[in-house]
């Protein structure tokens, strides 16, 4: 009877098999990597150059980047934008610049969802007082603490008479 539909197990969340969820972090850091360099190669011929420069097509987005990448800033974009460009020591300083400032940005977004978007419980992994109090009742409590809290409460039997 496994080949029923009904008999298989569902699985809730299926976008976590496989690694989907790391494949995709991956995708987005790499992403905001790109953009952070981009944006620091134009913001080098905006305060040092001879004004803002921006890849014209997508096609013109990746030889950039590559351009980048290999040593040789400019690459892909049109000679009147090439023009603009400072030098190679000014453009390396302001990518590193905007992708410091890209990440510290995205880890304060990440910090920030964590601790204000996520359940309590997601966070910590344990019950607040007022839950082990509202499923338990205080006296259930009271009768564990010795349990709960070793650190707080002795045991009548762990006493020295």
């Amino acid at each position: 009877m496994t080949g029923s539909p009904s008999r298989r197990r569902r699985d809730p969340q299926p976008a976590s098999r496989g690694g989907e969820l790391a494949l995709i972090a991956g995708a987005a850091v790499l992403l905001l990597l790109a953009l952070a360099a981009l944006t620091g190669l134009g913001a080098a011929a905006a305060l040092f150059g001879g004004g803002w420069v921006w890849p014209a097509t997508q096609d013109g987005t990746g030889e950039v980047l590559g351009g980048l990448l290999s040593g040789q800033p400019g690459r892909g974009l049109p000679l009147r934008l090439q023009d603009r460009l400072p030098g190679p020591g000014a453009v390396y300083s302001t990518v590193a610049v905007a992708t410091l400032l890209a990440a510290a940005l995205a880890t304060a977004g990440g910090v920030l969802f964590w601790r204000y978007h996520l359940p309590t419980d997601a966070r910590r992994g344990m019950a607040t007082r007022a839950e082990a109090a509202q499923v338990l009742g205080r006296g259930r409590l009271r009768a564990a603490r010795t349990i709960l809290r070793p650190d707080l409460y002795r045991s009548s039997r762990g006493r020295p008479r």
